[in-house]
């Protein structure tokens, strides 16, 4: 259980901080009490795994704290496209043609091809002479 100080400390990391992170500088501004006594009610909740605690002074809620002021974590994973929206049945029929495995297909595809291209490029500035990188990063021409 979260004593009211700990609570309100949650409560300014998730308000005030990016993602549920916040540095303990911050949290002491906004709480308006001085930095040596909030660090060790940090301290304290790092220990009972409330919040990640870092050495640098940063501060991010983890799942003990998200319960305890009874919110649910941010997601890392926000972004990922999971492609188009289908009917269950249209899934289904599709995945039943192999129409699902075909696109799969082309589009790992054309990642390795991305992949493949860029290491082309940074293999070719490799296998340039060293006086000769000296040369084009100096600007020399000749």
């Amino acid at each position: 259980m979260a004593t009211r100080d700990e609570r309100t400390i949650l409560e300014i990391i998730d308000e005030e901080g990016e993602d549920g992170a916040l540095g303990e500088v911050k949290i002491s501004r906004f709480m308006g009490l001085r930095l040596d006594y909030i660090r060790p009610i940090l301290g304290s909740m790092g220990r009972r795994d409330m919040i990640d605690y870092k050495g640098s002074g940063r501060c991010e809620i983890v799942d003990k704290g998200w319960k305890a002021i009874g919110k649910t974590p941010y997601s890392k994973h926000g972004d990922i496209n999971t492609g188009a929206e289908l009917a269950p049945k249209e899934k289904y029929e599709k995945w039943l043609t192999g129409k699902v495995s075909e696109e799969t297909k082309k589009e790992f595809n054309r990642q390795e091809d991305e992949e493949k291209a860029k290491d082309r490029l940074e293999r070719k500035y490799e296998n340039i002479a060293p006086e000769e990188r000296f040369r084009i990063w100096a600007g020399q021409t000749g």
